[in-house]
């Protein structure tokens, strides 16, 4: 007996000035399953999820609910129907307590119309329990948060409220790797009570872990619709989005190291959670890919800011090319070109009203000067001379910002940087994401940039991404700030090993 679908979407196509982002896509969503859904960026992913959680309608095509065609007249129609939508861009409100946040639009109410705060409370520290995140306060304000607790605030908020399917678009961007079995033992559960999800990421690597089934968008088409049964590999998996198997992800040209560029002598900063962190002492030299890594929260982002000018230390020295140097703004890090390339790029990287083009230059424009105004055909030639070697097509200058693709947008925010003529480049979770041939061309302008004898420093919290890029790595934690590690002396439970803290092994002792 065949399985009714919970959700089927048939010959969906979508339509958006000239663009067709969806053409005519078959995809069902069966009872019980954690169905994975991958593509490259601007494949079409997340408009097939905007239409099958109503925030959007489709151009053709028809969309059934357990075997009734179906219209929804918007996302409280979907909701209604069971259907609960975790966006990638966190919607919260930071002035709001945990708490308040996980029942914000959904607030019970007492028998006299009052909100029962404390039954709230209890209810809120019950899912975070479930999601293994008790250590999250539920009286603690929303934006004193990191990325990742955040993160698990907005799931926790979609599972309290019910519903029979949950899409979650890229939901492990921000969390730890404990983090995230957490949220896949909560999958697990609800796949248990005959729930479902749809899982989209791309690290694959996760796919292959909690998905029952993958299906791969390429080009606004479906490609494959693959059980994982164990014979499906992430090459498959790669060659399916991309047309063919694509390069070295980590390749990148090795550069001869030059002098210090950058230092950091016991300087000591702040943490979101108003902890203070160990004593960092820090050498990057030109030539070199510098990574900092460390468990989510743990300070990573707090050093990108420091050093961007947006942080203030409470002790300890920054020195430039062998100078002492204060930043008390942004402003002060462009003037010594360090530029930063912000883990948010919505939120934090982009105007998202501005033109691809406009972003780009938005911090170089006193070099794009004519007479009295911005000198039009020289800054499209800036444009036109970065794209043609990013595989961006030239159309996308004058795109907004805000319809680029996740991958597209991050080339944006880092050309931005080397429009500004940076000589430091900060990279806070600058694959968060983005799919894996974006990520590969990320890599290579990140090589491309330290060839010209220039700096970058990453801070990542993806083992294999430091492990991979980087020429030596440095290593946070509440205790210690540790390394540098050369590359190659650590593998990844070398690496594990010292994020946690159970790392003995003389083989792990930094190199001078």
């Amino acid at each position: 007996m065949t399985m009714q679908p919970i959700i089927a979407a048939r010959q969906i196509s979508k339509q958006y000035a000239g663009t067709r982002a969806l053409d005519g896509v078959d995809f069902e969503i069966n009872p019980g399953e954690v169905l994975g859904l991958i593509g490259e960026n601007g494949a079409g992913k997340s408009t097939l999820m905007r239409i099958i959680s109503g925030i959007e309608q489709p151009s053709d095509g028809e969309l059934s609910v357990n075997g009734a065609p179906t219209v929804f007249a918007g996302p409280q129609a979907a909701q209604a129907q069971g259907i609960a939508m975790i966006p990638q861009e966190v919607m919260l409100v930071d002035d709001l307590t945990v708490t308040e946040n996980i029942f914000l639009g959904h607030e019970p109410t007492s028998r006299i119309g009052t909100l029962p705060k404390s039954r709230m409370r209890a209810a809120a520290v019950d899912i975070l329990k479930t999601l293994d995140s008790e250590r999250i306060d539920p009286d603690q304000p929303t934006g004193s948060l990191p990325k990742g607790m955040q993160q698990i605030v907005a799931i926790a908020r979609r599972v309290i409220q019910g519903g029979s399917v949950f899409v979650m678009d890229e939901p492990t961007a921000s969390l730890t790797g404990e983090e995230t079995q957490s949220l896949f033992r909560l999958l697990r559960r609800l796949k248990s009570e005959g729930k479902s999800s749809v899982f989209i990421s791309h690290r694959l690597e996760e796919m292959l872990d909690i998905c029952d089934r993958i299906v791969v968008l390429r080009d606004g088409a479906l490609v494959g619709n693959y059980p994982n049964d164990g014979s499906l590999t992430k090459d498959k998996l790669v060659a399916a989005m991309v047309g063919s198997v694509i390069a070295e992800e980590f390749s990148r040209k090795v550069s001869d190291v030059g002098s210090v560029m950058l230092e950091l002598d016991g300087v000591e900063i702040t943490t979101f959670q108003g902890r203070k962190t160990p004593p960092i002492s820090l050498a990057a030299h030109a030539g070199e890919v510098v990574g900092v890594t460390g468990l989510a929260g743990i300070g990573k982002t707090e050093m990108a800011h420091l050093l961007s000018g947006l942080r203030a230390p409470l002790a300890g020295q920054i020195r430039l090319k062998s100078k002492p140097i204060k930043l008390h703004s942004p402003v002060d890090g462009l003037k010594n070109r360090i530029g930063l390339v912000s883990e948010d790029r919505r939120a934090e990287g982009l105007v998202l009203g501005l033109s691809a083009l406009a972003n780009m230059t938005l911090t170089s424009l006193r070099r794009l000067m004519g007479s009295h105004r911005i000198n039009a055909a020289k800054e499209r030639d800036v444009g036109l001379g970065m794209v043609d070697n990013l595989s961006m097509r030239p159309e996308y200058l004058s795109r907004e910002a805000n319809l680029l693709s996740g991958g597209n947008q991050q080339k944006v925010v880092i050309i931005r940087q080397l429009c500004a003529e940076t000589e430091v480049l900060l990279l806070d979770e600058p694959t968060k994401g983005i799919d894996i041939g974006a990520k590969a061309e990320v890599y290579r302008l990140i090589g491309d940039f330290v060839a010209e004898d220039k700096t970058a420093v990453l801070f990542s919290s993806e083992p294999q991404e430091v492990l991979g890029v980087c020429d030596k790595i440095y290593v946070l934690t509440a205790d210690g700030f540790l390394g540098p590690y050369p590359k190659g002396t650590l593998d990844y439970a070398g690496l594990m090993a010292l994020e946690f803290g159970t790392a003995q092994s003389p083989g792990l002792e930094a190199t001078s």
